[in-house]
């Protein structure tokens, strides 16, 4: 059964209401600059998966803040 009542179509061009909060860009622009006073500290570990053609790698790095 399914959990919706709109065909594949209408679901695939689905554009729900969602208007811009008015400090959307303004929160961005500070957010960006906030993040951007803090190293990324990224570290990338080589992880074997015994896969021959590809390199597998555990990254991490600082999220939000630090």
């Amino acid at each position: 059964m399914p959990f919706f009542d709109m065909s594949l179509e209408e679901l695939q061009s689905y554009k729900p209401a969602r208007p811009e909060p008015h400090d959307f860009d303004a929160f961005w622009q500070m957010t960006l600059a906030e993040t951007r006073q803090h190293p990324l500290n990224a570290r990338f570990e080589r992880v074997d998966f015994g896969l021959k053609l590809v390199d597998t790698y555990d990254v991490t790095f600082a999220g939000y803040g630090g």
